[in-house]
């Protein structure tokens, strides 16, 4: 078995399932997964973010990026407001908007996850969680 192309693969499957099923029980909302992972990424920072920070969380190219916030600013799920250290960046921030979702959003994603994880102990689980922490900290990200 070559584990290196096993398991890359499963991992790369796994996360594009995931989005593909969420997005679908997003859908309804009129969000991508890509502006989801904007939101939560803008919606977690403990202060506004500029657009390169977050680029870099997201691992979203600048120019793309500009037209998910743009989407985003015009159905009213984020602000951009300029920063007061830097006249050429702008703050982004997430509007109450997202408050208001936030129970559809957090059962899109039960549902996803239950879904996946039809068949499969909670102990089970556990252990999977543990591993791929590990495997994570192998790879120099801390524990979050």
């Amino acid at each position: 078995m070559e584990v290196e192309r096993t398991l890359g693969w499963l991992f790369h499957d796994i996360h594009r399932l995931l989005g593909k099923d969420f997005e679908s029980r997003i859908a309804g909302l009129g969000l991508t997964r890509a502006q989801w992972r904007v939101l939560v990424t803008i919606q977690r920072a403990e202060a506004p973010l500029t657009q390169t920070e977050i680029a870099e969380h997201t691992e979203i190219e600048k120019a793309p990026l500009g037209k998910t916030l743009d989407r985003l600013e015009q159905g009213g799920w984020i602000v951009r407001k300029a920063d007061p250290n830097d006249r050429r960046a702008r703050r982004v921030s997430a509007t109450a908007k997202i408050e208001k979702f936030m129970p559809q959003l957090a059962a899109a994603a039960k549902g996803t996850f239950a879904r996946t994880l039809q068949g499969v102990r909670q102990n089970e689980v556990k252990e999977l969680i543990a591993r791929l922490e590990k495997l994570k900290r192998n790879l120099g990200g801390a524990d979050d």
